[in-house]
């Protein structure tokens, strides 16, 4: 018992560590207001299209939606680590790029904490920044041009306490307590070698911190052998505090201008998520998700464009054997899906919209443990007024470990 709790401390100091220090995006559209949101699925829900707001919690951790830690199993302690490669693709009318990112996507752990009580925490990215932009401006009053370059890096993080309760067989309730905290750290690179004889930095740093709420609930309902299962959950408007650096610098007398203080706030909008889900006593699972996200009411400033409000839907299959003895084969967890989401902003009067096709695997290990596997491919902007078409191939790896921590042994 003390080796494991030694293991699992490190474990989560580790990647505490790595998770925070690492971007998980290179996408240019990551600029626009507080970056690229990060989905909350677990890599089992990643499989079958992000999808699984009304699945319970069992085998693995669905974050998705509070209400399902409820159904954890009272002697089971369960851990999940997870981590993504991503290979992108991005393409203008004239040019083409190619990128790697990588990254630990999420730690999660639960347990049962009462008898109609689950609980847990999650430590994931909300939302990410990272990017790269080289261009060119005009030397004013002339058609001489000089290079500048772009770079921003940061985004929100989130850690997460979440509550899920029992309040009579098949109906269970949940909130999700959330700290965000994070930056936005923006260079400018203006290049005047050949003008002044120097290179300009105009570097802003924003930082954001706030609470926030997340609220579901899961109904589950026996039809025969099968099981039907209706969900939602919501979160309600959130001020996000906000406060700023600037400073503008070369490369020959340092400090040339510098100030700080608070940026005017904005909002993480209302939403809500509805979910349904259909299991069959052969093994196979029908999941559904559909989002809405009050986005045009965030305040947020939008660089070329304006916060919109958005909708998302997913869709997901699973088929498990539901006989334990079968082959290695037969026992694996198999699943396939599909999403589309609406982006918080539009761009030169241009939508940005994904959508995408995924797959998953489930192989058990020892006891209740499993490794999961998820691969996405995700397609995302357009080449139009000169904006950046993207293509993501995404390969997901997630490990659940679930151990009998809290299983009294007797002795005769």
């Amino acid at each position: 018992m003390t080796q494991n709790k030694l293991t699992l401390a490190l474990l989560l100091l580790a990647l505490t560590l790595g998770l925070t220090a690492q971007n998980n995006t290179s996408s240019p559209y990551s600029r626009f207001g507080i970056g690229i949101l990060e989905s909350k699925a677990d890599v089992t829900s990643a499989g079958m299209g992000h999808a699984g707001v009304a699945l319970s919690s069992d085998g693995f951790l669905n974050n998705l939606n509070p209400a399902s830690y409820s159904s954890l199993d009272s002697t089971n302690l369960i851990f999940n680590i997870q981590g993504r490669l991503s290979f992108a693709n991005y393409e203008t009318s004239n040019d083409q790029q190619r990128n790697v990112d990588s990254n630990y996507e999420a730690i999660s752990i639960g347990f049962r904490a009462g008898k109609n009580w689950g609980m847990g925490f999650s430590l994931s990215p909300y939302s990410s920044i990272g990017y790269s932009v080289n261009t060119e401006k005009y030397i004013l009053g002339t058609i001489d041009k000089y290079p500048v370059e772009y770079n921003g890096k940061g985004g929100l993080n989130q850690i997460a306490w979440h509550n899920g309760f029992r309040i009579f067989k098949g109906l269970s309730v949940g909130v999700s307590t959330s700290y965000l905290w994070g930056s936005s750290d923006i260079t400018e690179v203006s290049y005047y070698p050949s003008i002044i004889g120097e290179t300009i930095y105009n570097e802003r740093n924003y930082h954001f911190s706030t609470l926030m709420f997340d609220y579901g609930f899961q109904w589950h309902q026996s039809i025969g052998q099968n099981m039907f299962s209706l969900a939602a959950t919501a979160n309600f408007s959130t001020e996000l505090n906000s406060h700023y650096t600037h400073r503008i610098y070369n490369d020959v007398t340092s400090d040339l201008s510098s100030n700080s203080g608070n940026t005017r706030n904005f909002s993480i909008p209302m939403g809500y998520q509805f979910g349904l889900a259909y299991q069959t006593h052969k093994g196979l699972t029908i999941v559904g998700d559909f989002r809405y996200n009050n986005w045009a009411e965030s305040d947020l400033s939008i660089s070329y464009g304006s916060p919109r409000d958005t909708y998302g839907g997913n869709l997901g299959l699973q088929y498990a054997s539901t006989r334990y003895y079968d082959s290695f084969f037969k026992r694996l967890h198999y699943r396939i899906g599909t999403f589309y989401n609406q982006e918080y902003y539009s761009v030169l009067k241009q939508d940005i919209d994904s959508k995408g096709i995924t797959a998953g695997l489930t192989i058990p290990l020892r006891g209740k443990s499993r490794v999961n596997l998820a691969y996405e491919y995700k397609h995302s902007g357009t080449t139009s007024n000169g904006l950046i078409n993207e293509q993501f191939n995404t390969i997901r790896v997630g490990l659940t470990f679930s151990e009998k921590w809290f299983q009294k042994t007797q002795f005769k």
